[in-house]
């Protein structure tokens, strides 16, 4: 474990710790200690939620160090660490979503600079995405290790500007909306890119379209701008947040509308969302007047709600 790169802890009235110690050893143990509190803290809260408590209420939130003011996309490992990355530099960051605790950090290459907008997991794979469709595939490294890595484009540049993408394993896709799309023909509609891990290379790249219409419930949002999408580990659904209009977008793998709410408050620049097999929403933002942070929700899947919001 990472000495010195503790994540800070809000949650209910417990102030922001450091994991600072003068021994590695010593550091380690508080370390620990802080780690197994804030498990308990956030075990209580969202048993608190469980009981009937207001679920739009975070249960924590994870304080990011400086060199994460501008982070970005959220994805879960098989064992439910979350891999981060700030938008600018190729360099992951590997935490504890329970405790809170940066567990370590390593980078494509020496860690190249370009716009990074997203990351998700394919079995051993790491998979990140530029806003302008170049697709870097690399694998998990040592703390502090530069990771080979290999590059595709995918040659849409001109066709769409990308901030979201998932791994959507029983199709073998990567799912990939646009928060801009650049044809004007299709300005009232939410363009997704599905690229094929394992296929020809002629049957690799495909586009759907759906229209904002069907996306935005009662609410009043006139476009949409994906900023990221995840799955929903109970239903298989896609849930995707939006920076610009503050939204939280639910659908069916087909794309029909399951709900469709603004995000809770306190959000000012919602970059990344992930959802653990326990039902944790985590939503990353920005550094704004806030410094950055991943807030975490007890999330309820859909079969639990009555109807669309």
């Amino acid at each position: 474990m990472r000495t010195g790169g503790t994540v800070a802890l809000m949650i209910g009235a417990l102030a922001v710790i450091s994991g600072c110690s003068d021994t590695k050893e010593q550091g380690a143990a508080q370390l620990k200690a802080l780690g197994n509190t804030r498990a308990r803290q956030l075990d209580n809260r969202l048993a608190s939620v469980d009981k009937g408590a207001d679920s739009s209420r975070p249960v924590a939130m994870w304080i990011m160090p400086p060199e994460l003011r501008e982070i970005s996309g959220l994805a879960l490992t098989a064992d439910g660490r979350i891999l981060t990355h700030d938008d600018e530099v190729a360099k992951i960051s590997v935490l504890d979503p329970r405790r809170g605790i940066l567990l370590k950090q390593f980078t494509l290459g020496t860690g190249m600079r370009g716009d990074f907008e997203s990351i998700t997991v394919a079995g051993s794979d790491i998979y990140m995405l530029a806003s302008n469709g170049v697709l870097f595939q690399l694998q998990e490294g040592a703390d502090g290790a530069g990771v080979p890595y290999s590059a595709v484009d995918l040659h849409l540049k001109n066709n769409c500007e990308f901030e979201s993408m998932v791994y959507q394993a029983d199709s073998d896709w990567l799912v990939m909306p646009c928060k801009n799309a650049k044809d004007k023909s299709l300005d009232h509609n939410l363009v997704v890119y599905r690229w094929k891990l394992h296929a020809p290379d002629a049957q690799r790249l495909s586009m759907v379209t759906i229209p904002f219409a069907q996306l935005v419930g009662r609410n009043k949002w006139k476009n949409l701008h994906p900023s990221d999408i995840t799955i929903d580990p109970t239903t298989g659904n896609f849930v995707m947040i939006t920076s610009h209009e503050k939204a939280l977008i639910e659908t069916t793998r087909d794309w029909d509308l399951v709900r469709a709410e603004p995000l809770p408050p306190g959000h000012n620049q919602p970059e990344g969302i992930a959802i653990t097999k326990d039902s944790i929403l985590m939503i990353s933002d920005e550094a704004t007047r806030k410094p950055a942070a991943i807030t975490l929700y007890r999330w309820h899947p859909s079969q639990k709600r009555d109807s669309i919001q």
